[in-house]
């Protein structure tokens, strides 16, 4: 029965993890353009205005930035539901193995 406790807060920190990621990116997503987000642009029209920006050199680098993390994702995902990555985590962790697997995959998303 002890050895089993211990397992608790192991899971629990996972939970909480992968929780606070769900917060984080429900603020982002929906609570931005209420909490003073980019004020909407008068001017050219919307297709302009997606010219405009992808000629500019920061607006390439941040959507450079965010493809290069959208596929940390994607790779961290793919890779931890291999089964080979399965059964190394269910060897060494046991029944925290899908623990480990949220608490990574939280993490990719924080990053």
């Amino acid at each position: 029965m002890a050895p089993a406790l211990l397992l608790v807060p192991a899971a629990l920190a996972s939970f909480v993890l992968a929780f606070g990621t769900g917060v984080e990116f429900v603020r982002f997503a929906s609570l931005r353009p209420l909490l003073g987000g980019a004020p909407q642009a008068v001017g050219p029209g919307p297709r302009q205005g997606w010219l405009t920006a992808l000629q500019d050199r920061t607006v390439l680098a941040s959507l450079a930035w965010d493809l290069g993390l959208l596929l940390l994702f994607v790779g961290q995902h793919s890779l931890m539901a291999t089964e080979a990555v399965k059964a190394w985590t269910s060897r060494h962790f046991g029944v925290l193995q899908r623990s480990v697997y949220v608490a990574c995959t939280a993490l990719a998303l924080q990053v």
